[in-house]
């Protein structure tokens, strides 16, 4: 087991991990997925009610999952959505004893999710897709805060592959000392 903390950021990864994110007709994937937990009521409290906490689970997921999440059926869709949730909740439960216990709202998001409420490729929660196959910089991490355009950089999510608020935040301050 591998646990790697930078609060409000726990990265969880047993090492027998055999998912595979291109297989899409794996029913058991978030059994074997790897997780992150996000807990951004440690950082600011007002995230959640007075006395309680938030928690984010978030696993990288195949985009056409068991049929591309139903094929449009809307229960299909929700059983899934359902059985991914569990899936995490409980793998979560290793790092977090009796988490469902504790539990008193959830909601799940499904890359079909993020395209509906976004418009990105593939459902990617940062802009970009993740998938290195699909690459456009040379490097998949790093910034890239230049422009062919003289004096303007990107300071935003798409100034890097991965994308993200923290890519965001990176390249305002690589922006920031470029500038000064």
């Amino acid at each position: 087991m591998r646990e790697y903390l930078k609060i409000p950021h726990v990265f969880y990864s047993d090492d027998t991990s055999e998912a595979d994110i291109y297989d899409s007709k794996d029913g058991d994937y978030f059994k074997k997925a790897s997780f992150m937990l996000y807990s951004p009521s440690l950082m600011n409290p007002e995230l959640a009610p007075k006395g309680k906490s938030s928690l984010m689970i978030q696993s990288m997921t195949p985009y056409k999952w068991m049929n591309n999440w139903g094929s449009g059926d809307r229960e299909t869709y929700k059983r899934l959505k359902d059985k991914a949730k569990n899936m995490l909740i409980e793998k979560t439960s290793a790092v977090i004893p009796d988490l469902r216990k504790c539990i008193e709202f959830d909601e799940a998001a499904t890359p079909l999710t993020y395209e509906r409420y976004t418009h990105n490729t593939d459902g990617a929660s940062s802009a970009w897709s993740w998938n290195p196959n699909k690459r456009f910089y040379k490097k998949v991490f790093g910034t890239n805060i230049k422009t062919p355009i003289r004096n303007l950089y990107i300071s935003s999510c798409w100034e890097n592959q991965i994308g993200g608020v923290p890519g965001a935040i990176y390249a305002a301050l690589k922006c920031v000392k470029k500038i000064k």
